[in-house]
């Protein structure tokens, strides 16, 4: 199992930086190995989507049940794709009225043991980027 955790303080609001994050329609604008992305399903407290990455060798399509708490964490689990195993989660702590904390973390492992070895470090360098992708995007968004 790989395992990424990121954390950022960051000067948006928490409920800025969740809707930022939750606004899965809107990642193939910015980030840049995300090749497609749609909400298959969605209420009030959680989102069924799709995300094609593609980057270097990695051309991956997968889907998740994303359990939302509105303005305080999304919850990942994988439906669908390459992956044996995949859940995440966000969570945003607000801290003032235009500042937050950000925490993500991501666990995975590919089904085969080859997929595994040729594109976990390839996963795990996305995952790792996530949080400056989104701390970028909220600067152009908010200001």
């Amino acid at each position: 199992m790989h395992k990424v955790e990121r954390s950022a303080l960051v000067r948006h609001s928490a409920a800025d930086m969740f809707d930022l994050v939750n606004d899965v329609a809107s990642y193939p604008l910015f980030l840049k190995w995300c090749k497609s992305s749609k909400v298959l399903s969605e209420t009030q407290d959680s989102m069924t989507a799709e995300l094609e990455v593609a980057w270097k060798v990695l051309h991956k399509v997968f889907s998740t049940k994303n359990q939302l708490a509105a303005g305080e964490s999304i919850k990942l689990e994988l439906l669908e794709g390459p992956f044996k195993s995949m859940t995440g989660e966000w969570r945003f702590k607000h801290l003032r009225e235009d500042a937050c904390k950000i925490t993500m973390e991501v666990d995975f492992e590919f089904k085969s043991s080859v997929s595994n070895f040729v594109f976990s470090a390839i996963f795990s360098q996305i995952c790792g980027s996530l949080m400056d992708c989104f701390i970028k995007r909220a600067d152009e968004v908010y200001g």
